[in-house]
């Protein structure tokens, strides 16, 4: 039996390949891309308005999504809105490689978080949280924020390091979907604009 919940593969696998989203903002350029954005964003409100309104609807989704979602997103806004709605703030305030990169932390880091942490995770630090997927998302995002061009080196390990927090905090009031691209990618903003 595998060690990863069904639900939980299924949802890491919708979160890794939004990455395309992104990676596509590099070959659309900022007007075009930030287009596609409002539109994915557009979608999954209207989708999501109808849902919450709407029993039949309600239940057509939770009968095709059901395994992917978390309870309370039964009832709420689901991460996929959260996550265009920090796409759409990524791509409007901050530079392309910037937006790229805080959009890729929570696509790749925060995945490899939660997968690491259920296989290997051994050390507690917080509850939910191990320090083998902190470890892991780390790591990833300090790739990340290394490999993608156009962001200052140590503007990329700072984004790092604060999307890392964010996710090992799970700060309540603020949905990770959100806030680790728009806060890692503030950081960003502020050293590159320092070191230049």
């Amino acid at each position: 039996m595998s060690v990863f919940p069904r639900h939980e593969l299924i949802r890491k696998a919708i979160h890794v390949s939004m990455s395309v989203l992104p990676l596509s903002l590099f070959a659309l350029g900022r007007d075009l891309g930030t287009a596609l954005v409002a539109t994915a964003l557009t979608v999954a409100i209207a989708v999501d308005i109808v849902r919450l309104r709407c029993e039949a609807v309600r239940k057509l989704f939770e009968r095709l999504f059901g395994e992917s979602l978390r309870p309370h997103e039964k009832y709420e806004l689901t991460g996929s809105t959260f996550m265009g709605i920090s796409a759409l703030v990524c791509v409007v305030l901050f530079t392309v490689p910037i937006a790229v990169t805080a959009l890729l932390f929570l696509t790749i880091g925060d995945s490899a978080a939660a997968l690491v942490g259920m296989r290997w995770g051994k050390t507690t630090l917080l509850p939910g949280k191990t320090l083998e997927g902190t470890l892991a998302c780390l790591v990833s995002c300090s790739i990340i924020g290394i490999v993608v061009p156009g962001v200052p080196f140590i503007a990329g390990i700072v984004g790092a390091l604060v999307a890392t927090t964010v996710e090992l905090l799970g700060i309540k009031t603020i949905d990770d979907n959100f806030g680790i691209p728009v806060l890692s990618a503030l950081a960003m903003w502020i050293v590159a604009s320092v070191v230049g």
